[in-house]
C-alpha cells in the first residue's frame, strides 16, 4: 500500500516506539516515517515510553509468552483502528506490561538452570504483620536464599520463626513441606538471612514463614505468618 494512503495509526507504530520490530519491519517503517507527518508526530508524542519502562518497578515473574501476546494484541488493535486515541492507549498498556516482563513481584533470569535467580515477596497473613523479600539462586547443590524480613513481631521466648518451602496439599495432618531454617526477630522486627535448602522448586512451589516452639520438632505446628505467591 503506498505511504500516502497507509492506514493511520500505522500498525507498526507502537512496536517501533517500544523497539519490538524485527530489522525488516524496522526498515520498512522508517521508510514510511520519512514521508509521513502523522506518524512522525505520533512517534514524537510516544517517545518517552522507553524511559518510563526503565523506571518501572523491580522485575516479576509473568506467564511465558506474555510479551509476545501483548504486542500481537497491540498490532491487532492498531490495524483495526482509524483513530489516534486507541493506539496511544494500546502502546501505553504494552509499555507497562513490557516493563513488568523485562524488569514485579517475581523476577526470573538464567533460563531455569544453575544460576537462575528468583525474587519473591512474602506477605503477612490475616491477623499478623510484616513482610519479607527473598532472592533464590539455584545451584548444583540446592537453593541459596537471601531474605530480608521487616515488620515482624518479636518472637516470644522459647519460639523461633521457621522458613519453609511448601508443596501442594500441605496440611498439619499431611505435611508436604521442607524446612529452610529458623531465625529470630528482636524489637526492631527485622532480620537479614542467608539460608540453604535442597528443596525441589518444581515440587515445593510456595515459601512461607511460621512461628514454632524452639523444641527441635521438625514438623510444622505453628501458625502461618508470611506466605509468598507461587514460585513458578
Amino acid at each position: 500500500m503506498p505511504d500516502h494512503i497507509a492506514p493511520h495509526p500505522h500498525p507498526d507504530l507502537a512496536g517501533y516506539v517500544l523497539g519490538a520490530l524485527d530489522p525488516g519491519e524496522m526498515a520498512a517503517f522508517e521508510q514510511h516515517l520519512a514521508g509521513c507527518d502523522t506518524c512522525r508526530a505520533e512517534v514524537d508524542e510516544l517517545q518517552g515510553l522507553p524511559e518510563l519502562m526503565e523506571r518501572a518497578a523491580p522485575p516479576v515473574e509473568v506467564p511465558p509468552g506474555l510479551r509476545e501476546r501483548t504486542f500481537a494484541a497491540v498490532e491487532r488493535a492498531a490495524a483495526g483502528s482509524r483513530r489516534r486515541g486507541p493506539l496511544r492507549l494500546a502502546a501505553v498498556a504494552a509499555a507497562l506490561v513490557v516493563a513488568l516482563v523485562g524488569g514485579v513481584v517475581v523476577s526470573q533470569s538464567g533460563g531455569g538452570g544453575s544460576g537462575e535467580v528468583i525474587e519473591l515477596v512474602l506477605a503477612a497473613q490475616q491477623g499478623h504483620t510484616g513482610r519479607a523479600t527473598a532472592e533464590l539462586r539455584r545451584g548444583e547443590d540446592g537453593v541459596e536464599i537471601d531474605m530480608e524480613v521487616s515488620g515482624l513481631a518479636p518472637n516470644p521466648p522459647g519460639s523461633v520463626y521457621e522458613c519453609w518451602f511448601v508443596g501442594r496439599g500441605d496440611t498439619l495432618e499431611q505435611p508436604n513441606r521442607v524446612s529452610a531454617g529458623t531465625f529470630t526477630v528482636g524489637a526492631g522486627g527485622r532480620a537479614s538471612l542467608r539460608l540453604h535448602s535442597a528443596a525441589d522448586l518444581q515440587r515445593f512451589t510456595v515459601m512461607g514463614v511460621t512461628l514454632e516452639t524452639d523444641e527441635g520438632d521438625p514438623q510444622r505446628t505453628g501458625e502461618k505468618i508470611l506466605v509468598s505467591g507461587p514460585i513458578g
